[in-house]
């Protein structure tokens, strides 16, 4: 097993701060033991959370509008984030499809199929885009912990409630940049190919 130190981060970060709320909410003491495993904890609480936050992406898409690579090939923008080629992409992910009236999903899995994924940059806005997924569910997660908790102080709503709303809109960004650049990639792709064939 191959991990890369962002993998192990991206899980602990999430697991540290679930272990943090459930800690605090359930009053739990730590003795020195208890601390040698509490990194193995977190970690496995990131997972937990990640694999939440991947069931959750559905649910995500609902309250954005509709999914990113959905919207980003129908011509629709978000702010921050502009996409002005949708027609042209579209058109040549038409002309690859076998279907006659393929899905947006499956134009999106033509344009991936173009894209060398292991690019520094598409790859890493994919795992930008995983990670702020995982904050997003982790922020609701201890949200509701905290919210379930008898001694619930509402200064956490007030602190944790706008942080929600800002990581939800950042994760949204970050899932229409990381379409975007699949997209840009793949025309650059289809460019080049038709340049060297004339």
């Amino acid at each position: 097993m191959n991990f890369k130190i962002y993998d192990i981060v991206s899980l602990l970060i999430p697991g540290f701060i679930i272990l943090f709320v459930v800690i605090h909410s359930f009053d739990i003491t730590f003795n020195d033991v208890s601390i040698i495993f509490s990194t193995a904890i977190a970690f496995v609480l990131g997972f937990i959370i990640n694999t939440l936050s991947s069931w959750l992406e559905g649910f995500y898409y609902f309250t954005w509008g509709g999914k990113p690579s959905d919207e980003i090939l129908e011509g629709k923008n978000i702010w921050k984030v502009k996409f002005y080629k949708s027609n042209e992409v579209k058109e040549l992910l038409l002309k690859e499809a076998n279907d006659e009236s393929p899905t947006n999903d499956e134009l999106f899995s033509i344009a991936l199929s173009h894209v060398n994924e292991k690019d520094s940059r598409i790859e890493n806005l994919s795992a930008y885009y995983s990670f702020s997924r995982s904050l997003l569910t982790t922020v609701t997660v201890s949200l509701l912990i905290l919210i379930a908790d008898d001694n619930f102080n509402q200064l956490y709503f007030f602190i944790l409630f706008p942080l929600l709303i800002i990581i939800w809109l950042r994760c949204k960004q970050r899932g229409y940049y990381y379409v975007r650049e699949v997209l840009d990639v793949f025309l650059k792709t289809k460019r080049i190919k038709s340049n060297h064939s004339h």
